[in-house]
């Protein structure tokens, strides 16, 4: 046995070796060849890449974004992906002469995707030495200004941070272009303002630089505006008529005083519901779901629900007198029940109205603690009471409000249960409505935006219609009496053969694409403020860059980006090559202007908007800086006194034109000019070159500084920081990027904030500071993974909150055992909440929450649920509310990404 096993053995490792013998030799020449083949391929690609890299190469020359980015990718792919490949196949060979290939290859790669790689870095380097005199010895510009100088990509972005000197740079450009024999008449440099204009001329031409003026050759500098008008006008055979700002807010102006006179009822009614609804911000027609939330109707009660809301309204405003859960004392409530309290009484016409928070199928919201039986046995019983006593019983129901028919069904039932409805007249509402003639200005001035924005997108009537469904009343009614003014705006520019200033945009971009160029040709179109260009204005520059195959340099910063209202758009920065193309983006990120307080306070605040270019800015100024907070009390003559008092002590540190006066809206700001006489403080007036202290809303301050800044009003307050009268919700139908309202209004109070020097003084409202200054200060949270969009309904989630309001528990909520609600922030966003368990938060404090139930939204309201399994740690405690009058140090906390770093030395 053991010999047939021998035998077999034997026989096995013939086969084997016979086997071995013949294929071995076919499966080398098969990897041999496998691997030569791969060679070939590797060598060709090489060559290939080579053959489309060396013209650049030996150019020498700054390769533009969007050749070298496909070149870039060709010679890593080769690198990263097809030569291990190669290299593994030339191993398993195990043949020298083809490894030696395979090293030339690998070698040769390697040296052209470094060469490739640092082409674009030599040749910058090459320009800042050959042109040092000029950039370092005469500009004394920092390194990254001279890198922004110097580029000469086809599409420059330069993103500069606040006091980083990015008209500095704007005129480097220019010297430096000037210096490499480009003609000045090649050379377009264009501004947001007249004004800005005006400036970078005088700065040119005390550098002896030649500007462009009539039939003198030289730098051309202009607006938009100015240069589309240009293009147009050299299109036409006689002169245009141009529609401008003042020619739109005097044709609004009229409309509105047609409107408030009757004199165009259609108008007239138009106007008093847009005034009527500028508090209804929320979504009416959401599907329902808690009770016991708090609304404040015209008059000043406050009632459980929107609907109700709606309700008190209309029978304000109607002249329907009513009482607001009134007993009814006729009602036969037994030992068992307590007293029947109708939602409205209406004594004129013995009535009552029930508003039912029932669907069309009679049932209730979910996640109310009611069950829809019982709710439903409570209206028979309400019904049965009023039949017995024969008493009049308007029913009203929630599904009416869902499907948007409340107010007609209301309107109705009214009229059939005998009342005589009226509507106000203005001067009625006037007497009834807190702010009403400021909620007046205020709609004025946003239809003169409104109209600038709709222009800019060339958006049609019709086409705004359609975008105002399923928007909030107030941005529907605003919207609406909008399309009136801009349809009489469109018939009286045909009439009288004008054009504004966003046509005249288009149409020159229209000519400008259709040719032939009726401009000297430009190879460098140079923008500032780029950040805030509107959708006409980037179109023409574009246009422009192409007609003339010319390189754009934008500067701009999307901090800085505040002009939303008037048609700006920030994403034109943020998202700069979706617009333009491939793009060098250069940094300037040195600030030197403010010291390192004021640099933190802005970082910190500016973490919280979402859609940013994020930057760490080194901080140049070597002074301590101060930054305060004054809390006074909450009155706007306080404000006043305080914001005086402050300039008085001030002018005794520093002289009255070094001191800048700011707040968010020109509410205060009159009063405040009017105390300066009695106090004998000089006030300035640019227009007739008189120094002194300068006092302006926050919009205008941009591009200024002063050594002490006192924002008036950084409080939560109507007309504070952030504004919740000129907030732009109302805009939204005619933007290009809806939704951007909040970055905005964080982007002006860091504008504020950033324009000092030395001082930072924030006037508050006891109580009442601005969200920002805990934003600042870390009391709220940071950047965090989740957003809204990742939760649903059901789900528990964690986070940090801040509790920003705490509100009294009414009567019902104490009896259903619930232990406190209120208002908490998250960087997601706002959630209302109702906790079941004594967690005690406090007001104004942060804390970690874990197991936060989220609930369906309600009235387009996110709703969370605190219950026994939901556990709270708190995390910073509130600070003790400040006395009037108090003053404290503004203590700024930016995270780690927007922590300020120290400048080079060398700067």
């Amino acid at each position: 046995m053991d010999l047939l096993w021998l035998v077999l053995g034997l026989a096995v490792a013939l086969v084997i070796a016979l086997t071995t013998l013949v294929f071995l030799p076919f499966y080398r020449r098969l990897g041999f060849k496998h691997a030569t083949d791969s060679l070939a391929e590797a060598r060709e690609i090489l060559a290939k890449i080579d053959g489309s890299t060396r013209p650049h190469l030996s150019s020498r020359k700054y390769v533009p974004e969007r050749i070298a980015r496909p070149l870039r990718s060709e010679i890593n792919t080769l690198v990263e992906r097809t030569l291990p490949s190669v290299e593994a196949n030339v191993r398993r060979t195990h043949d020298a002469t083809l490894r030696k290939e395979f090293d030339f290859i690998s070698l040769a790669a390697n040296q052209l995707r470094q060469s490739f790689a640092s082409q674009n870095h030599q040749y910058t380097r090459r320009a800042i030495a050959e042109h040092s005199k000029l950039l370092v010895d005469e500009l004394n510009l920092d390194s990254a200004q001279q890198e922004a100088t110097v580029r000469d990509d086809e599409r420059n972005l330069v993103v500069a941070a606040a006091g980083s000197g990015k008209t500095r740079t704007l005129i480097a450009r220019v010297r430096y272009l000037l210096e490499r024999q480009v003609s000045p008449g090649q050379i377009l440099a264009i501004t947001f303002t007249t004004k800005a204009a005006e400036e970078m001329e005088d700065r040119l031409k005390q550098m002896a630089v030649p500007v462009a003026f009539r039939e003198i050759d030289g730098v051309t500098v202009s607006t938009l505006h100015a240069l589309g008008k240009r293009i147009v006008q050299a299109d036409m055979a006689g002169p245009i008529s141009v529609a401008n700002d003042n020619w739109t807010e005097s044709l609004v102006a009229a409309a509105l005083r047609d409107a408030r006179e009757a004199r165009d009822q259609q108008l007239t009614s138009l106007y008093l519901n847009a005034i009527l609804n500028f508090h209804r911000k929320e979504d009416e027609t959401a599907p329902p779901l808690g009770t016991d939330l708090n609304y404040r109707t015209l008059q000043g009660e406050h009632v459980r629900s929107i609907g109700e809301r709606i309700i008190a309204d209309f029978l304000l405003t109607h002249h329907v007198p009513y009482q607001y859960e009134a007993k009814a004392s006729w009602a036969n409530v037994g030992v068992d029940r307590n007293a029947y309290n109708p939602d409205f009484t209406l004594p004129a016409i013995d009535a009552s109205i029930e508003y039912w928070g029932i669907n069309r199928a009679g049932n209730v919201p979910q996640g109310w603690r009611t069950t829809s039986e019982q709710y439903n046995q409570g209206m028979r019983w309400k019904r049965e009471e009023f039949r017995r006593a024969g008493k009049k019983l308007i029913e009203i129901y929630d599904y009416e409000r869902v499907e948007g028919t409340l107010e007609i069904a209301l309107e109705a039932r009214l009229v059939a249960a005998g009342a005589a409805l009226r509507p106000m007249s203005h001067s009625e509402l006037e007497q009834v409505v807190k702010n009403f003639k400021y909620i007046g200005n205020t709609i004025e001035h946003q239809l003169v935006d409104f109209i600038s924005n709709a222009r800019s997108l060339r958006l049609a009537p019709g086409d705004i219609l359609k975008r105002l469904n399923s928007t909030t009343p107030r941005v529907y009614h605003f919207g609406v009496l909008a399309v009136a003014i801009l349809t009489i705006y469109d018939r009286e520019l045909t009439s009288q053969g004008r054009i504004d200033f966003s046509d005249m945009l288009h149409r020159a971009a229209d000519i400008m694409e259709k040719g032939p160029n009726p401009l000297a040709k430009f190879n460098h179109v140079l923008v500032d403020e780029f950040q805030d260009t509107s959708s006409s204005m980037a179109r023409l520059v574009n246009t422009l860059v192409k007609a003339n195959n010319a390189h754009l340099f934008a500067v701009g910063d999307d901090w800085q980006a505040i002009y939303g209202f008037a048609g700006g758009d920030v994403d034109h920065v943020v998202n700069f090559e979706t617009h333009f193309g491939p793009a060098t983006l250069t940094m300037l990120n040195t600030n030197y202007r403010s010291p390192a307080i004021i640099v933190e306070a802005g970082a910190a605040l500016i973490a919280h908007n979402p859609s940013q270019i994020p930057k760490q800015v080194a901080v140049s100024n070597r002074g301590g800086g101060e930054a305060y907070i004054h809390e006074v009390p909450d009155n706007d003559m306080a404000l006043i006194d305080k914001a005086i008092g402050l300039i008085q002590e001030e002018r005794k540190r520093t002289s009255a034109d070094d001191i800048l006066v700011l707040s968010r809206t020109n509410h205060l700001l009159n009063e405040i000019r009017k105390n300066f006489v009695p106090n004998m403080i000089p006030l300035a007036d640019p227009d007739r070159n008189i120094t002194g202290v300068r006092v302006m809303s926050a919009h205008k301050a941009k591009g200024l500084e002063a050594d002490v800044i006192v924002v008036v009003n950084a409080s939560d307050d109507l007309l504070g920081f952030p504004s919740k009268i000129e907030n732009p919700d109302v805009l939204e139908p005619v933007r290009m990027h809806p939704g951007n309202d909040r970055a905005e209004e964080r982007r002006l109070f860091y504008v504020a904030v950033t324009r000092a020097k030395e001082r930072l003084h924030l006037i508050v409202r006891q109580g009442l500071p601005s969200p920002y200054i805990a934003e600042i200060e870390g009391t709220t949270p940071h950047l965090q993974k989740l957003n809204q969009h990742m939760l649903r309904p059901g789900i528990r989630f964690n986070d940090t909150f801040r509790v920003e309001q705490v509100y009294p528990l009414t009567e019902s909520q104490t009896r259903a055992r619930i232990r406190e609600c209120g208002l908490l922030t998250t960087n997601m966003g706002e959630f209302w909440f109702t906790s079941w368990m004594p967690y005690h938060l406090e007001q104004g404090g942060t804390y970690q929450i874990t197991g936060v139930f989220l609930e369906s939204p309600y009235q387009n309201r996110q709703r969370v649920k605190l219950d026994r399994d939901t556990w709270v740690q708190q995390r910073i405690r509130p600070q003790p509310t400040a006395r009037a009058n108090s003053t404290r140090q503004l203590l700024p906390r930016p995270p780690p990404l927007f922590q300020p770093l120290k400048a080079r030395e060398d700067q």
